[in-house]
């Protein structure tokens, strides 16, 4: 399962693909990444269009603020995994209220906005997990958009006093995929657990920052700098979080 925000996506590749020779408007940025989970990724996908802005009444949200509401159902097994197992889409979102609120910081900085769209792939019924979802991510962002790899800083989460277990098993993926291990850093429950709202699906997740200052500072991740920025997220809903918990 993946979410990612589309604004940041499309400036990063925009700005700074190896692959100068392409132009990358917005429309090509999607293209691109519907076309590589739906053709040319290891795993194929189908296509779901967009929801509504407005979630369903039981969604514990104001409005649909990541690619995931419309499958919540999914998620809590109250439909058939069967119909859909793997899936792309792209999302608009609005984030004015409730846990995912950026209004504040619209106009602070040059990535928050209150509507966008967020690019995803989605894997139901144990299709496939965290392995084949990072594998595909990073050869995306490097093969396909062209993103330099050396500007890249990866996160996991670490746990949180011994009540959720640290996710080595993401940590030695990318070690696996060849990063260097002083680029893939842990964080805790506020920038490495993923929530949908004050309830529901829920789970660890691990991010991509792009480093536009091209130094290298791990100490940069995470802080608000607007030149080290998340770039995408990959979330693993292992768990749900109810009201009495």
């Amino acid at each position: 399962l993946l979410i990612n925000s589309s604004y940041r996506f499309g400036y990063c590749i925009r700005y700074y693909s190896i692959n100068h020779q392409l132009k990358w408007p917005s429309s090509h940025v999607r293209q691109t990444f519907i076309d590589y989970f739906t053709k040319h990724s290891q795993i194929s996908h189908i296509i779901i269009p967009s929801s509504s802005v407005i979630p369903p009444k039981d969604s514990g949200t104001y409005f649909v603020n990541s690619g995931m509401n419309q499958f919540k159902n999914i998620f809590l097994s109250q439909q058939d995994k069967i119909l859909q197992k793997c899936v792309v889409n792209y999302q608009k979102c609005i984030r004015v209220g409730g846990k995912h609120n950026d209004l504040s910081d619209v106009g602070h900085d040059t990535y928050h906005h209150t509507f966008f769209e967020m690019l995803g792939n989605w894997s139901f019924n144990n299709t496939y997990f965290k392995r084949e979802a990072c594998t595909m991510a990073y050869d995306l962002l490097t093969r396909i958009y062209g993103i330099d790899k050396n500007r890249l800083f990866f996160t996991y989460f670490n746990g949180e006093n011994n009540f959720i277990q640290p996710d080595y098993e993401t940590k030695q993926i990318w070690i696996d995929l060849g990063i260097n291990i002083e680029r893939i850093l842990p964080f805790g429950m506020k920038e490495n657990f993923w929530e949908m709202g004050e309830i529901g699906p829920c789970g660890p997740c691990t991010e991509i920052h792009y480093d536009h200052t091209g130094q290298g500072d791990p100490l940069q991740v995470n802080r608000d700098n607007p030149r080290v920025v998340e770039l995408w997220n990959l979330v693993f809903m292992q768990y749900e979080r109810r009201q009495d918990k």
